[in-house]
């Protein structure tokens, strides 16, 4: 029997300094999420559902989750940051929301996901639009 569990983002009400967001594993909220405001930057992860795997990211010189054939965007990670400059189009995590545009405790919550690799590695995130 498979346990890959399926992590769920559900985005929160867009600010106009970052897209908030909340993931989850299963039914366990396990970490805040920030991306790229609408119309800044790449702007958002299209909403779907999407392969996700564990690889080595030459930027981070690290594992990080990634999620597979994204349209219009590579390399699209989970990974630690505070803020929109941090993400390139990615996903953000942190603990909690600390300010207006702002993440905290990012290594924190990235930790607790990549400690919990074998209940999502090779499995599904859903994506849902706010």
């Amino acid at each position: 029997a498979s346990l890959t569990m399926m992590l769920t983002l559900t985005r929160t009400v867009p600010h106009a300094k970052a897209l908030f967001g909340q993931l989850c594993l299963g039914p366990e909220i396990i970490a805040v999420t920030l991306e790229d405001p609408p119309g800044e930057g790449k702007g958002a992860i299209p909403a779907g559902s999407y392969r996700v795997i564990l690889t080595y990211s030459r930027r981070f010189q690290a594992l990080l989750p990634e999620l597979v054939a994204v349209p219009g965007f590579t390399g699209i990670r989970i990974h630690a940051g505070n803020k929109k400059e941090d993400t390139e189009g990615c996903i953000l995590v942190g603990r909690y929301q600390s300010g207006e545009g702002e993440i905290a405790d990012s290594r924190l919550a990235l930790g607790m996901l990549l400690t919990r690799w074998p209940e999502w590695h090779d499995g599904v995130i859903e994506i849902k639009a706010a």
